[in-house]
């Protein structure tokens, strides 16, 4: 469907288990030598950062421990915050190099944010079912493949629910005003919830990011086999990457984390987001990734020469 159909999965670069390995906390500096200190801080966002027993793990994590690998000039350290607090640091300012590895640009953050060209590639919220019931979703979808919500959500045969409080996005948060009262559609408090009642067969199917559903199934239901259908309207990935405080010495480590970017193409790193992804949505990623690759190149052969 869409872009499963459009390109051919590609092969990995390296297994996608490797992100599942656990991955210790940078308490201190990695080196004895007296360097410039990167502190990167880690916001409590799983499948991301999953922090157990001093043990760091998730794509995020090993993601962060990559670039690190490649950043033998600075010494690091890992903190956890909560992500407003590590915003109110960073507008600060200050002579720390504070960085985060999944932060989303946008214009105000810009002010006090040097940002890193795009590192982390990931699916958008999608609408997750159990692969069993692939068929009873095909009325819905259009010829590439997306799901369209407002017939869905119209369609009383079919339940589903919305944890209370969440924000989905602009699109599917106006058709879930539009719906939110037609008897289909319950609430619950926890998205955890909603993968249980999908494994009970009390809802057809729930708003999630494929790596979000992945994890809560290993976590909560393994025996369960999920799919994931992207919805029209939604662009094919969505991009976030690693920004450090708009000082000098911030700005210096972010013109030097473009360089290792700008050495990898092939950005092999994003395997790590690939290993938390059900067996179709890895295929539904890899082929993103590629036609996104390509697609960059093609620019990058485009840009005037200077």
């Amino acid at each position: 469907m869409g872009l499963r159909n459009n390109f051919r999965p590609i092969r990995a670069a390296i297994t996608a288990m490797v992100g599942l390995i656990a991955l210790p906390f940078m308490d201190r500096t990695v080196t004895a030598n007296e360097q410039t200190t990167v502190t990167w801080a880690v916001p409590p966002l799983v499948p991301a950062f999953i922090s157990e027993n001093g043990i760091l793990t998730g794509y995020g994590a090993a993601t962060q421990n990559w670039f690190v690998s490649q950043l033998g000039d600075y010494n690091h350290e890992t903190m956890e915050v909560p992500l407003a607090r590590l915003l109110a640091e960073m507008r600060s300012g200050g002579d720390d190099i504070r960085c985060c590895s999944t932060l989303i640009p946008t214009d105000e953050r810009r002010e006090y944010i040097s940002f890193a060209n795009t590192v982390l590639l990931h699916l958008p919220i999608s609408v997750v079912i159990r692969s069993a019931d692939e068929a009873k979703f095909k009325p819905f979808l259009d010829e590439e493949g997306n799901i369209h919500l407002d017939t869905l959500m119209a369609d009383d045969a079919l339940n589903t629910a919305i944890r209370i409080g969440r924000s989905y996005g602009k699109l599917i948060d106006h058709y879930i005003r539009r719906f939110r009262d037609a008897p289909h559609i319950t609430t619950v408090a926890d998205d955890a919830k909603l993968l249980k009642l999908l494994e009970l067969n009390r809802i057809d199917w729930a708003f999630y990011f494929p790596s979000e559903a992945e994890y809560f199934r290993r976590s909560l239901t393994p025996d369960q086999q999920i799919k994931s259908i992207p919805i029209a309207g939604n662009p094919p990935l969505l991009e976030a990457t690693i920004g450090c405080a708009r000082t000098p010495a911030g700005t210096q480590a972010i013109e030097k984390i473009n360089q290792v970017i700008a050495n990898n193409p092939d950005m092999p790193w994003t395997e790590f987001y690939a290993a938390w992804l059900s067996p179709d949505d890895r295929n539904w990623f890899r082929a993103a990734r590629m036609h996104y690759i390509n697609a960059n190149q093609f620019e990058v052969l485009l840009a005037p020469e200077h």
